[in-house]
């Protein structure tokens, strides 16, 4: 019995020490973690976006900058301007590449002049989803052909995925707009391959800046516009002067957004930043998509309050849609004869359809 009770006592004593060391061995760790966080190197960047203060699109940048301050213990700050603060709202990647500002955040669409590629990792007609566009750029290769990009462009710029919204709104419009037919001469603001496509199919398109945008619809200068998604029409009061809300986003069935750094900048910074800088970026495009989805339901209550009417374009027109848009990236593929440019929509074409036939099986019906 007395054995038993001095073996009980010596375990009990190791037991306690074990806590008692597990306990300090945990203090010790989280003092070593600040100790490391303090002994960062100090750095403050400038970034600009291509946005006004206060939309979502110019918070998505606020996000990853606070994200990074709280990771780096307030060791690497990134200041946020809006567009103009610097340079323009479309010369940020310019001015990122040549060292005037440290970053930038923008949507590459923008940048079709420097690469037909472009696009691809923007918003694509009747193509990728959000879901599918984030799964292609983050797992399918798709972020790796984007800095490809960059770099056959010959832009000292490393750029990542950065903020995503749900599909655009197709239309705030004084037309109905449902069939085919609705798009013949309609006066429309449409940048880009939308632009482009809807050229061909006799539409009126016009390209004016965000500024211009609200006082052409009052003015009857145009009959529609696409910009954004709803939450950021809203902001720029476009339900005020026309009277339909048109869907679904076929122009943008996503809308993606990218962080883009200066790479001589990008690649001096410690390996623990430039993770910081991933990891936030990733963590703003979930952030944003969550927004986005619910700000927008909040922003069709609010429009069907004040008598907007809501119409969407007929599954058959969505279809010839489609074919169209296709047709016309295949046709311009061929024509600009680039081999990064075919090799990215032959990956964006194989992953659509693997993904359409995973998800036929996979997703219950809804309605």
């Amino acid at each position: 019995m007395k054995t038993k009770r001095m073996i009980k006592s010596f375990t009990v004593a190791l037991l306690s020490v074990s806590f008692i060391l597990a306990g300090f061995g945990v203090g010790m760790a989280k003092q070593k973690a600040e100790t490391d966080a303090n002994s960062l190197p100090k750095v403050s960047w400038t970034l600009q976006t291509t946005w006004a203060q206060g939309w979502l699109l110019h918070q998505m940048a606020e996000d990853l900058a606070k994200r990074v301050e709280v990771m780096s213990n307030g060791n690497f700050k990134i200041e946020v301007l809006p567009a103009g603060a610097v340079v323009g709202g479309l010369e940020v990647l310019d001015a990122t590449a040549t060292g005037t500002i440290d970053a930038y955040h923008s949507w590459p669409g923008y940048w079709m002049s420097k690469h037909p590629s472009a696009p691809f990792f923007a918003s694509i007609p009747m193509s990728l989803e959000p879901l599918m566009h984030a799964t292609w750029l983050y797992a399918y290769g798709g972020k790796e052909l984007m800095q490809e990009m960059y770099d056959e462009a010959g832009l000292n710029v490393y750029a990542i995925p950065g903020g995503v919204t749900h599909p655009e709104v197709l239309a705030h419009s004084n037309k109905p707009l449902e069939k085919l037919e609705d798009f013949k001469g309609l006066k429309y603001r449409a940048p880009g391959w939308w632009g482009e496509i809807l050229k061909e199919m006799g539409v009126a398109v016009t390209m004016l800046p965000g500024t211009e945008l609200y006082p052409s619809l009052e003015r009857g200068i145009l009959d529609a516009l696409e910009f954004s998604s709803p939450i950021v029409n809203k902001q720029q009061g476009f339900h005020e002067v026309t009277k339909y809300v048109a869907g679904p986003g076929m122009h943008q069935p996503t809308c993606f957004f990218e962080f883009g750094f200066n790479k001589k900048k990008y690649d001096a910074l410690p390996k623990i930043y430039q993770e910081m800088l991933q990891t936030a970026a990733m963590a703003t495009t979930m952030w944003s998509w969550t927004q986005d989805i619910v700000l927008g339901i909040e922003t069709f209550k609010y429009w069907k309050e004040r008598g907007k009417e809501f119409t969407r374009i007929s599954d058959e027109a969505q279809r010839e849609f489609r074919k169209r848009a296709w047709a016309w990236i295949d046709k311009d593929v061929k024509a600009k004869n680039n081999a990064h440019y075919t090799k990215t929509w032959n990956s964006v074409q194989e992953f659509w359809t693997q993904f359409v036939e995973y998800e036929h099986i996979m997703v219950p019906i809804r309605k």
